[in-house]
C-alpha cells in the first residue's frame, strides 16, 4: 500500500508518497499567496483546495494512493453556509482581531479556563476570532451551518464527512480536554452552537473514502480511504519519532518550536500563563507542549539580507561564507533574539531584539554565531522554565530548514546540554502523516514499528562538556538580559 502525506500551510503546500515499507516514492510542493480583502489577509482556501488536490492528482497519474492523510496550521477557520456558501474566509493565527474578545473570555472563566482548554485566552485561537465574527459580522455567523479547520475543510471536501482530531480541535480554545469534546458550557456562554463544530476523534481515524466524483477528478485509481491527520505540529513531532514521554522535536523553521510530551496534565495557573498550552498528542494517553521563539530562520534571513546584503565573498552562497569563517569558542556577544516579539515564556509581543557587547573586532561571521548562540540560549531559557511544571527535554530531533546547518546543530547540543539529531528527510509532518496511515491501514500493529519503518535518523550531536561549561558565563548574563533591557521597549 501507498500513503500519501499531505502538508498545507499558509503560503505552501507539500506531500510525499510513502510505501509501506517506509520508502519516499514521489514528492511535490507549490507555493500559494495570502488572500486579501479590504485591507486585510485570509488563507486562501481556493488557492489551497486547487494546489492541495493538483499535487494529489499529479501523484495519483503515476502512483496508487491508498490512503491520504492531512496536517494542517491551526486556528485558521473558515464559516460556511447553506450549500457549502463560503461565508468568512480564514484569518490568519497572526491577525490582532480576537483581542478584545479573548479579554472577554478571561473576564467571564478567568485564568483557570486554562485547566479544561488547555489554552489561556489570546486573540490567536479560534473562539476569540469568532466572537470577532459575532460582532462585526453578525449576518455570516447567523447563515453558517459549519466551521472549519483547514485539516477538516480539506476531509471534507474529500469525503463529505466533518471529522477533526483532538490536536486541531485544541487550538480552538473551546475544546474540553477532559471530555474530548467542544465545551457546551463555553460555547452557551457566547451563545454559539456546538454544531457549528466537526466532530472531535483521535488522530489517525478513518475519515472516509474518498468521494466517486472527486477521484474521477484527480485521477485516483481503486479505492481511496482518508485517515484523520493532525496539527502540524504533531504530525511533525510523529514523524521525528516522538511517540514517548520526553520525547522532544525542535521545529527549526521561520519560527522555532519545541514540542515535548508529557504524561501529567500540569495544575500549575503559571504555565499556561507563560503561554505553554496542553495539546492532546496523537499517541493515546499523551499530551504535548510548544516552546516557541518568533525568530529563527526569519533572524538569519535578517541579517544575511539587511547587514550582509547577500555578501558571500569567494563561498557558493552567505551560509558556506559565514560558517567557514566562523570560531569555535563562545562569542561573548549576548543577542536576544526578540525580533518578532517574545513568544514563550514571556508573552510579549512588544519586546525587541537586541545584540549587545559588540567591539570594533567584531566579525560579520561572529554575529552570525551569536544568532545561533541567542536562540539556542532562549530554548534552553524554554526549556528550562517548562521543567517547573514537570515536563523534560532529554533529547531533541531538530527538523525544518535550520536544521540543515551542522554547526548550529553542534552548538545548540553545548549549550542546551542535550543530545541533538536530524532525519533523511526535513519534511517531518508527511512521514507522521505516514505513520498514522499506517497504523490506520494496517500495515503497523503499533507505533514502535511505524517509527522503525518510517522514521530514518540521519545524524546525532552531542554536547561537549567543555563548551557546554564555557558558555554557562555568558547563558547567565543572557537570563538576566531581557528584564535588563525591558524598560527600553517603548
Amino acid at each position: 500500500m501507498n500513503y500519501l502525506g499531505l502538508d498545507v500551510g499558509t503560503t505552501r503546500c507539500k506531500c510525499q508518497l510513502f510505501s509501506d515499507t517506509g520508502e519516499i516514492l514521489s514528492e511535490r510542493s507549490c507555493e500559494y499567496a495570502f488572500l486579501r480583502k479590504e485591507g486585510e489577509y485570509y488563507a486562501d482556501l481556493r488557492a489551497i483546495r486547487e494546489k492541495a488536490f493538483g499535487l494529489i492528482g499529479e501523484i495519483a497519474r503515476e502512483y496508487v494512493i491508498d490512503s491520504i492523510c492531512i496536517s494542517s496550521f491551526g486556528e485558521s477557520f473558515v464559516l460556511l453556509g447553506r450549500d457549502d456558501e463560503v461565508l468568512f474566509d480564514p484569518m490568519l493565527y497572526t491577525d490582532p482581531r480576537g483581542k478584545e474578545e479573548a479579554e472577554e473570555i478571561l473576564r467571564t472563566f478567568g485564568k483557570e479556563i486554562f485547566f479544561a482548554t488547555g489554552v489561556v485566552p489570546q486573540s490567536m485561537f479560534s473562539l476569540s476570532k469568532l466572537l470577532w465574527i459575532k460582532k462585526h459580522a453578525p449576518d455570516a455567523l447567523a447563515k453558517a451551518e459549519k466551521l472549519l479547520l483547514i485539516c477538516d475543510y480539506l476531509g471534507y471536501l474529500l469525503t463529505g464527512e466533518r471529522i477533526i482530531d483532538y490536536a486541531l480541535a485544541a487550538r480552538t480554545g473551546a475544546f474540553n480536554l477532559t471530555r474530548k469534546n467542544f465545551d457546551e458550557g463555553i460555547l452557551n456562554s457566547f451563545s454559539i452552537d456546538r454544531a457549528l463544530f466537526s466532530r472531535p476523534m483521535p488522530a489517525g481515524s478513518i475519515v472516509g473514502e474518498v468521494k466517486a466524483d472527486l477521484k474521477k477528478e484527480l485521477g485516483i485509481k481503486g479505492k481511496c480511504t482518508v485517515v484523520l491527520g493532525s496539527h502540524d505540529q504533531v504530525c511533525a513531532a510523529l514523524g521525528a519519532g516522538a511517540i514517548s514521554e520526553g520525547d522532544a522535536v525542535d521545529g527549526m523553521g521561520t519560527v522555532e518550536c519545541l514540542t515535548v510530551l508529557f504524561r501529567e496534565r500540569p495544575q500549575d495557573i503559571r504555565m499556561g500563563e507563560q503561554g505553554y498550552v496542553v495539546v492532546p498528542y496523537a499517541v493515546g494517553g499523551l499530551y504535548c507542549t510548544y516552546m516557541l521563539n518568533y525568530s529563527c530562520g526569519s533572524l538569519v534571513n535578517w541579517y544575511r539580507k539587511n547587514l550582509l546584503h547577500g555578501y558571500r565573498g569567494a563561498a557558493r552562497s552567505e551560509f558556506e561564507y559565514l560558517e567557514s569563517q566562523m570560531k569555535e569558542e563562545p562569542t561573548g556577544i549576548l543577542l536576544l533574539p526578540y525580533f518578532g516579539g517574545a513568544a514563550t515564556p514571556y508573552q510579549n509581543v512588544d519586546a525587541k531584539g537586541a545584540i549587545v557587547n559588540l567591539t570594533l573586532s567584531t566579525g560579520d561571521a561572529d554575529i552570525y554565531r551569536a544568532i545561533m548562540e541567542g536562540t539556542a540560549m532562549e530554548m534552553r531559557l524554554n526549556a528550562e522554565t517548562a521543567k517547573r511544571y514537570g515536563i523534560k527535554v532529554k533529547h531533541a530531533v531538530a527538523t525544518g530548514g535550520c536544521a540543515n546547518s551542522e554547526k548550529w546543530l553542534q552548538l545548540k547540543a553545548d549549550i542546551q546540554n542535550i543530545s541533538v539529531s536530524t532525519l533523511r528527510s526535513s519534511e517531518g509532518g508527511l512521514c507522521g502523516c505516514a505513520m498514522l496511515s499506517a497504523l490506520a491501514m494496517g500495515s503497523a500493529k503499533s507505533w514502535e514499528e511505524a517509527k522503525r519503518t518510517f522514521v530514518r535518523e540521519k545524524a546525532q550531536y552531542f554536547p561537549h562538556k567543555d563548551r557546554y561549561l564555557a558558555y554557562e558565563s555568558q547563558y547567565r548574563k543572557y537570563r538576566k538580559l531581557y528584564q535588563t533591557l525591558k524598560e527600553t521597549e517603548k
